[in-house]
């Protein structure tokens, strides 16, 4: 009888564990649909203004070459971004690693010391809550994160594609 009560308790949090889950993974989709959309229209934008680039190329070389000087200078501060990023996203991901694994470990302690089945079942309850709740509030903090990442990653080269296309668009209005 005391089984069916916690596989009817367990429900619930089942659902919950997995609405959360649902909702977590939508979360980091919309993230990572948006920061793949910028990034797409950063490369097409690139692309178009490397076309326009190599038509200006033979009017004027050593224009050609300080825009390619600063488009390299774009990428490598891009790339810096996206390396600094990925290096907090994977400390962060770490300190809830390491925190996950001190509550379970906690968790585990207070099983072995429970006087009763019913006192297992609350801490199972209350584990599974915190757990659950933990776990969105960490994914939600890392979804942002590589949202922040990719915006900012992507405004460099944004900027350097903007005043490309007016730097080789002055000489064709001219």
């Amino acid at each position: 009888m005391t089984t069916k009560k916690s596989t009817a308790a367990a429900t619930p949090v089942d659902a919950a564990v997995t609405a959360g889950k649902e909702t977590l993974e939508q979360m980091t989709k919309i993230g990572q649909d948006a920061a793949q959309k910028n990034m797409e229209q950063a490369m097409s934008m690139a692309k178009d203004n490397v076309e326009k680039a190599s038509q200006t190329l033979f009017k004027g070389y050593e224009q050609v070459n300080t825009l390619a000087q600063g488009n390299y200078e774009a990428v490598s501060k891009s790339f810096g971004i996206l390396s600094k990023g990925f290096e907090d996203l994977s400390k962060a991901w770490m300190v809830y690693t390491q925190g996950t694994v001190d509550s379970t470990m906690a968790f585990g302690k207070q099983v072995l010391g429970a006087k009763s089945l019913n006192e297992v079942v609350d801490l199972q309850n209350t584990f599974s809550k915190s757990a659950f709740d933990s776990f969105v509030a960490e994914s939600t903090k890392l979804s942002e994160m590589s949202v922040k990442t990719a915006s900012e990653a992507i405004e460099p080269l944004k900027a350097r594609v903007d005043e490309t296309v007016e730097t080789l668009s002055r000489p064709l209005a001219a």
